[in-house]
């Protein structure tokens, strides 16, 4: 699986993906970093990539468009390492969803 990971999320969580044996950029790193949400949608659905994000207009373009899947992170604001806690906990429950075909995936 091959992900891009949105503006409001740090570029440690594309590197922890990677740690995890996933092809991950932050948009920053796909030169997308001032880019509009429908451009890293097109960006993410041309890459066969999935958008993780924090940002609830993607779940809209989702519904709206189609096209690329998404991990909508719904955890409150919090530090860099308590965001990686919660993904390496939820994780593989959130990958098999992935794997299964679902559009959507909330980590929270």
């Amino acid at each position: 699986m091959r992900f891009v990971i949105d503006q409001q999320l740090p570029p440690l969580l594309a590197a922890w993906l990677r740690g995890q044996g996933f092809d991950a950029l932050h948009t920053r790193e796909a030169g997308l970093r001032d880019a509009e949400d429908h451009e890293i949608w097109a960006w993410a659905h041309n890459a066969e990539a999935i958008v993780v994000t924090k940002d609830q207009d993607f779940v809209q373009l989702r519904s709206a468009r189609g096209g690329a899947r998404l991990v909508w992170v719904r955890v409150g604001n919090c530090d860099n390492p308590t965001l990686i806690a919660r993904f390496e906990r939820s994780w593989a429950a959130v990958a098999e969803r992935l794997r299964g075909g679902d559009d959507v995936v909330e980590l929270r």
